[in-house]
Protein backbone atom coordinates (compact mmCIF):
# COMPACT_ATOMS: atom_id res chain seq x y z
CA UNK A 1 0.00 0.00 0.00
CA UNK A 2 1.50 3.48 -0.53
CA UNK A 3 1.88 5.38 1.81
CA UNK A 4 -0.42 8.30 3.25
CA UNK A 5 0.42 12.20 2.41
CA UNK A 6 1.07 12.41 6.21
CA UNK A 7 3.66 9.33 6.44
CA UNK A 8 6.81 11.74 6.56
CA UNK A 9 5.44 14.01 8.80
CA UNK A 10 5.07 10.95 11.01
CA UNK A 11 7.52 8.78 10.77
CA UNK A 12 10.28 11.58 11.58
CA UNK A 13 8.21 13.04 14.25
CA UNK A 14 8.03 9.80 15.98
CA UNK A 15 11.71 8.99 15.41
CA UNK A 16 12.70 11.85 17.42
CA UNK A 17 10.40 11.23 20.06
CA UNK A 18 11.70 7.84 20.56
CA UNK A 19 15.07 9.14 20.02
CA UNK A 20 14.85 11.82 22.86
CA UNK A 21 13.54 9.74 25.18
CA UNK A 22 16.49 6.96 24.81
CA UNK A 23 18.94 9.80 25.00
CA UNK A 24 17.69 11.49 28.04
CA UNK A 25 15.99 8.94 29.76
CA UNK A 26 16.63 5.64 28.94
CA UNK A 27 20.42 5.67 28.49
CA UNK A 28 21.72 7.41 31.71
CA UNK A 29 20.31 4.33 33.34
CA UNK A 30 23.53 2.42 31.96
CA UNK A 31 25.66 4.41 34.32
CA UNK A 32 23.61 3.63 37.54
CA UNK A 33 27.06 1.38 38.84
CA UNK A 34 29.53 3.90 37.86
CA UNK A 35 30.70 6.86 40.23
CA UNK A 36 28.21 9.45 38.26
CA UNK A 37 25.02 7.26 38.91
CA UNK A 38 21.58 7.78 37.44
CA UNK A 39 19.73 10.97 37.89
CA UNK A 40 16.93 11.52 36.12
CA UNK A 41 13.15 13.03 35.94
CA UNK A 42 10.81 10.36 35.97
CA UNK A 43 7.47 11.27 33.91
CA UNK A 44 5.93 12.88 37.39
CA UNK A 45 8.93 15.82 37.55
CA UNK A 46 10.46 13.73 40.43
CA UNK A 47 13.87 13.20 40.32
CA UNK A 48 15.55 9.84 40.04
CA UNK A 49 18.72 9.22 41.55
CA UNK A 50 20.84 5.88 42.15
CA UNK A 51 24.74 5.91 42.30
CA UNK A 52 27.05 3.05 42.60
CA UNK A 53 24.62 0.31 43.32
CA UNK A 54 23.89 -3.20 41.95
CA UNK A 55 21.03 -3.45 39.25
CA UNK A 56 18.65 -5.21 41.91
CA UNK A 57 15.69 -4.46 43.99
CA UNK A 58 14.39 -0.88 44.06
CA UNK A 59 16.49 0.85 41.37
CA UNK A 60 15.73 -2.60 38.55
CA UNK A 61 11.85 -2.40 39.91
CA UNK A 62 11.30 1.07 39.16
CA UNK A 63 13.62 0.91 35.78
CA UNK A 64 10.94 -2.10 34.36
CA UNK A 65 7.72 -1.17 36.76
CA UNK A 66 7.26 2.36 36.73
CA UNK A 67 9.67 4.38 34.50
CA UNK A 68 9.42 4.43 30.72
CA UNK A 69 5.41 3.05 30.70
CA UNK A 70 4.31 6.71 31.37
CA UNK A 71 6.71 8.54 28.94
CA UNK A 72 5.79 5.84 26.10
CA UNK A 73 1.95 6.45 26.61
CA UNK A 74 2.47 10.21 26.63
CA UNK A 75 3.85 9.45 23.00
CA UNK A 76 1.06 7.44 21.86
CA UNK A 77 -1.39 9.92 23.04
CA UNK A 78 0.47 12.94 21.44
CA UNK A 79 1.20 11.20 18.27
CA UNK A 80 -2.60 10.31 17.86
CA UNK A 81 -3.38 13.72 18.65
CA UNK A 82 -0.45 15.26 16.19
CA UNK A 83 -1.65 12.70 13.17
CA UNK A 84 -5.13 14.17 13.90
CA UNK A 85 -4.38 17.23 14.20
CA UNK A 86 -2.22 17.48 11.00
CA UNK A 87 -4.87 15.75 9.33
CA UNK A 88 -7.95 18.10 10.07
CA UNK A 89 -5.05 20.77 8.92
CA UNK A 90 -5.20 19.35 5.74
CA UNK A 91 -8.05 18.08 5.27
CA UNK A 92 -7.40 14.48 4.38
CA UNK A 93 -9.25 11.05 5.66
CA UNK A 94 -7.55 10.19 9.28
CA UNK A 95 -7.70 6.52 8.92
CA UNK A 96 -4.64 5.71 6.80
CA UNK A 97 -2.87 8.28 8.61
CA UNK A 98 -3.67 7.02 11.97
CA UNK A 99 -2.97 3.63 10.94
CA UNK A 100 0.85 4.26 10.02
CA UNK A 101 1.19 6.38 13.28
CA UNK A 102 0.09 3.35 15.33
CA UNK A 103 2.58 1.38 13.30
CA UNK A 104 5.52 3.58 13.60
CA UNK A 105 4.67 4.00 17.67
CA UNK A 106 4.62 -0.18 17.92
CA UNK A 107 8.44 0.04 16.52
CA UNK A 108 9.15 2.93 18.88
CA UNK A 109 7.93 1.31 21.66
CA UNK A 110 9.78 -1.89 20.87
CA UNK A 111 13.48 -0.22 20.10
CA UNK A 112 13.13 1.27 23.67
CA UNK A 113 12.31 -2.12 25.32
CA UNK A 114 14.65 -3.41 23.61
CA UNK A 115 17.15 -0.78 24.82
CA UNK A 116 16.20 -1.17 28.07
CA UNK A 117 16.81 -4.95 27.62
CA UNK A 118 20.12 -4.41 27.19
CA UNK A 119 20.70 -2.14 29.66
CA UNK A 120 19.72 -4.12 31.99
CA UNK A 121 21.79 -6.91 30.80
CA UNK A 122 24.57 -5.04 30.59
CA UNK A 123 24.31 -3.55 34.67
CA UNK A 124 23.47 -7.51 35.79
CA UNK A 125 26.19 -8.50 34.15
CA UNK A 126 28.64 -6.16 35.92
CA UNK A 127 30.26 -5.10 32.50
CA UNK A 128 29.78 -8.93 31.30
CA UNK A 129 26.08 -8.85 29.14
CA UNK A 130 26.82 -12.56 28.35
CA UNK A 131 27.16 -13.77 31.65
CA UNK A 132 23.62 -12.87 32.31
CA UNK A 133 19.83 -14.19 30.33
CA UNK A 134 18.68 -11.29 28.69
CA UNK A 135 15.14 -10.30 30.02
CA UNK A 136 12.40 -10.28 27.86
CA UNK A 137 10.01 -7.66 27.78
CA UNK A 138 7.12 -9.11 26.07
CA UNK A 139 4.25 -8.07 28.55
CA UNK A 140 5.59 -4.78 28.62
CA UNK A 141 5.27 -4.39 24.74
CA UNK A 142 2.04 -5.92 24.75
CA UNK A 143 0.68 -4.00 27.23
CA UNK A 144 1.80 -0.76 25.30
CA UNK A 145 0.61 -2.45 21.88
CA UNK A 146 -2.89 -3.10 23.87
CA UNK A 147 -2.87 0.55 24.64
CA UNK A 148 -1.88 1.94 21.29
CA UNK A 149 -4.80 -0.35 19.91
CA UNK A 150 -7.46 1.07 21.69
CA UNK A 151 -6.36 4.53 21.08
CA UNK A 152 -5.96 3.60 17.39
CA UNK A 153 -10.08 2.49 17.32
CA UNK A 154 -10.71 5.19 19.01
CA UNK A 155 -9.54 8.03 16.78
CA UNK A 156 -10.64 6.28 14.03
CA UNK A 157 -14.31 5.95 15.25
CA UNK A 158 -14.07 9.55 16.27
CA UNK A 159 -12.62 11.05 13.60
CA UNK A 160 -14.72 12.82 10.83
CA UNK A 161 -14.60 11.74 7.24
CA UNK A 162 -13.09 15.45 5.48
CA UNK A 163 -16.16 16.03 2.75
CA UNK A 164 -15.45 17.84 -1.06
CA UNK A 165 -15.29 21.37 -1.14
CA UNK A 166 -18.83 20.79 -2.72
CA UNK A 167 -20.42 19.34 0.11
CA UNK A 168 -19.31 21.97 2.78
CA UNK A 169 -20.27 24.36 1.08
CA UNK A 170 -23.71 23.27 0.65
CA UNK A 171 -23.65 21.96 4.31
CA UNK A 172 -22.22 25.22 5.27
CA UNK A 173 -25.12 27.28 3.08
CA UNK A 174 -28.33 24.61 3.31
CA UNK A 175 -31.24 27.93 3.66
CA UNK A 176 -29.44 29.36 0.58
CA UNK A 177 -29.11 27.34 -1.98
CA UNK A 178 -32.50 25.80 -0.50
CA UNK A 179 -33.58 29.33 -1.09
CA UNK A 180 -32.38 29.95 -4.83
CA UNK A 181 -33.92 26.51 -5.85
CA UNK A 182 -37.36 27.01 -4.54
CA UNK A 183 -37.43 30.60 -6.37
CA UNK A 184 -35.87 29.51 -9.61
CA UNK A 185 -39.19 26.54 -9.58
CA UNK A 186 -41.41 29.17 -9.02
CA UNK A 187 -40.16 31.13 -11.52
CA UNK A 188 -40.00 28.18 -13.98
CA UNK A 189 -44.03 27.44 -12.76
CA UNK A 190 -44.54 31.29 -13.35
CA UNK A 191 -43.54 31.52 -16.53
CA UNK A 192 -45.03 28.41 -17.69
CA UNK A 193 -48.55 29.67 -16.64
CA UNK A 194 -48.31 32.33 -18.87
CA UNK A 195 -46.90 30.42 -21.76
CA UNK A 196 -42.99 31.20 -22.17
Amino acid sequence: MKPSPAYSFIKERLDREFDQLDKQKITPWAFLRTEYGVKVMGFDGREISFGGLEFDGTPRHIFWEAFAQPFLKDIVSRGFADTRAFCKEHVIDATQPMEETAAELRVGVEQIFTRMAEIDRRLRGKGFPDSVAAYNPAGKIHSIDTFITERLNAEIAIFPKPTNRWNRLYEEQKFWIWLVGVLIAIAGFTLKLLGY
